[in-house]
């Protein structure tokens, strides 16, 4: 079987990309907006700590010439609901994401981390997964490896056909090719929803400080 590469959004959409944001603790307090939010930006009782949101602005004598594109209310609105989209997307990383893609800083982490444990059991069990996910690399790794196969070496024999390998490269094409496997091919809805909710959410988000910026840019003008 010829080895077919990884298309566009394979390489480019994937729980790794999501990681960046997804592991970060920003991320983490996100989380808490779905379940918060409300209490934070909407309880009557703190009302009076919102109301004085853009008062800097409205103070100064130019501000009558450059009329807020938003009220305080809309852009708390605006806060809010791109809160809430960015703790889903969260929560959906958290939740689905796969373990080696969470608890690694990227694909040269987690080989770093896994190597010294690269042992014949852990190597061929990797590869029933790359075998399932990415035919096309079964046989490359076949005919570099054939113990990989369960089927055609016992335990015994593909641990001393591992010891015998003068160098780190098979277990790292293993290793890389898990990883890669595991986040671009796990869960792939979970991950184009998560990357939709993350949009939306930064772009919400946004919004407030973009418009903000405008009207202070308008009243040094004046």
């Amino acid at each position: 079987m010829i080895h077919t590469p990884d298309g566009w959004q394979h390489k480019n959409i994937n729980w790794e990309v999501l990681s960046g944001f997804g592991r970060s603790s920003v991320a983490t307090l996100t989380m808490a907006a779905p379940f918060l939010g409300y209490i934070v930006l909407y309880h009557s009782s703190l009302s009076m700590y919102l109301g004085g949101l853009g008062g800097l602005i409205d103070g100064q004598s130019q501000a009558n010439a450059c009329h807020p594109w938003l009220t305080v209310e809309q852009k708390i609105n605006l806060l809010y609901l791109g809160l809430l989209s960015l703790g889903w997307g969260s929560i959906l990383f958290r939740v689905l994401a796969p373990s080696v893609v969470k608890r690694s800083s990227g694909i040269a982490d987690y080989v770093d981390q896994e190597l010294p444990r690269a042992t014949a059991r852990n190597m061929r069990s990797m590869f029933v997964t790359i075998r399932s996910r990415r035919p096309s690399l079964e046989e490359d790794f076949i005919e570099r490896a054939p113990w990989l196969d369960r089927t055609r070496a016992s335990l015994k024999v593909a641990a001393d056909s591992l010891h015998q390998v003068k160098d780190d490269q098979l277990q790292i094409d293993i290793l890389s090719s898990y990883y890669n496997v595991l986040s671009r091919h796990t869960a792939r809805l979970a991950v184009y929803i998560t990357v939709a909710l993350y949009a939306v959410g930064f772009l919400l988000v946004s919004i407030p400080g973009f418009t903000t910026t405008i009207r202070v840019l308008c009243v040094m003008r004046f």
